[in-house]
């Protein structure tokens, strides 16, 4: 029986520092942003994101704030730094890929419109019985994260995907966050 070669991903040296150039230009439309850079070699990796909400209300973002408020999320912005742990498993259905662990701290401000006077009506839309008010917020995001590299070009490309999922604790909003992430990356050395 002959069985297909195994395709390793072979885009990082073993201790030979590279840098990644990482975004998702796909959100900008909706005013979403998230940039950043990775400093890694072939097993670990250090982050440094930005990621913001630009412009006017975002219902995505609307929620009960603690159980009592309705919040409606007008805008925000974060710094992200992270630490990530690299590794393959080299069979014939993960070999196009890298999987990896980490962990995250964000630190940011979110501006912010909330009223305690609400109810939701028969079909479920927030009806509102005091005007929203204006505040702000610091955040600080302890994460978790684990996802994989995906080789869209191909196995040694300096152009490739990440997708992951991200479960950790905003400190505060008081409320546990989960976040699925896309992002296109781009070795540039």
């Amino acid at each position: 029986m002959v069985q297909p070669g195994v395709q390793i991903v072979d885009r990082f040296k073993p201790n030979v520092p590279s840098l990644v150039v990482k975004a998702n230009p796909l959100t900008l439309p909706f005013g979403y942003f998230d940039a950043g850079i990775e400093y890694r070699t072939q097993r670990s990796g250090w982050l440094l994101y930005t990621h913001g909400f630009l412009r006017g209300s975002n219902s995505v973002e609307s929620a009960n704030y603690n159980f009592n408020l309705y919040v409606e999320t007008q805008n925000y912005g974060r710094i992200e730094f992270g630490r990530r742990w690299y590794w393959q498993n080299p069979t014939m259905w993960n070999a196009n890929r890298e999987t990896y662990f980490g962990l995250t701290m964000n630190a940011g401000f979110t501006n912010y419109k909330f009223t305690d006077g609400y109810y939701y009506d028969d079909l479920g839309e927030v009806v509102l019985l005091t005007p929203l008010q204006d505040a702000s917020r610091i955040d600080m995001i302890l994460a978790v994260e684990r996802g994989r590299t995906r080789n869209w070009v191909g196995p040694n490309s300096d152009f490739y995907g990440e997708t992951a999922w991200k479960l950790g604790y905003n400190f505060g909003a008081r409320m546990p966050v989960l976040l699925y992430a896309i992002r296109f990356n781009y070795k540039v050395n």
